[in-house]
């Protein structure tokens, strides 16, 4: 017994890790002001693009979205909002029957309202959170959070909560997130890109979401498998051998 669990242990030692499944919370954080019609249209249009990528990719998928404007995330009744766990249908009949209306947009509220509210699945679930908007900086307040002020305060929200943060914004407005985006800029997709190209847009997208969320909850490979279960055969058979 001690000479199968020693070589058991080195058989693991070997084994390589694989990044073919995963699962995932996807949510979206949409600004509701007037201007973002087409993100939203965007949305109701692709998510199933997106969806039958990501299962195709063997990635168990949730989505939820909530959209904000003035009051952060929710909070007004106006707001577009499905809680997690949800598939994409009741998504895409929210975004395409929302309300556009004006005012000024509190994104890092917005941020953490959605993260405190959505009911994440948990466990190996990756918090996926994408923030869509095309305006700048935390209008009309500061944000606060663990003794901090502003984008660090943000950065600080997202890690200790685990939420895996990408925002679509144009790059003129890239440098108030790429401290708390995942991977800094990395996590930060061009709105104007979206604009002009959508389609080409969705595969980007896409394909980074796919990679971020499998990179996030590796899984053995089945060759880890095949070697461990290679292992112990060899050693029932040394065991039989010794003892004939």
């Amino acid at each position: 017994m001690k000479k199968l669990l020693v070589v058991m242990a080195a058989l693991m030692a070997f084994a390589t890790p694989s990044f073919a499944a995963s699962f995932a919370d996807v949510t979206f954080v949409i600004d509701q002001s007037g201007s973002m019609g087409g993100e939203f249209a965007w949305i109701g249009n692709s998510l199933s693009t997106i969806d039958t990528e990501i299962q195709n990719a063997g990635i168990t998928t949730n989505y939820g979205v909530a959209g904000y404007e003035n009051l952060a995330g929710s909070a007004d009744a106006r707001n577009a909002w499905v809680d997690l766990p949800s598939g994409i249908g009741n998504v895409v009949t929210e975004v395409n029957n929302v309300n556009l209306y004006g005012g000024f947009e509190r994104h890092y509220h917005a941020v953490e309202w959605a993260g405190d509210n959505f009911s994440w699945t948990g466990g190996n679930y990756a918090k996926v959170m994408i923030l869509v908007t095309d305006e700048p900086g935390n209008s009309l307040s500061s944000f606060s959070y663990g003794g901090l002020l502003g984008e660090a305060a943000l950065g600080q929200y997202v890690s200790d909560n685990n939420i895996l943060l990408n925002v679509i914004t144009q790059r003129s407005n890239w440098s108030l997130w790429d401290s708390v985006a995942l991977g800094g800029t990395a996590g930060l997709f061009d709105l104007d890109f979206l604009r002009t190209n959508a389609t080409a847009f969705t595969q980007d997208f896409t394909s980074r979401k796919i990679q971020e969320i499998i990179n996030t909850n590796p899984v053995p490979e089945p060759s880890t498998f095949l070697l461990l279960g290679g292992g112990v055969a060899a050693l029932a058979f040394y065991r039989r051998k010794k003892m004939a």
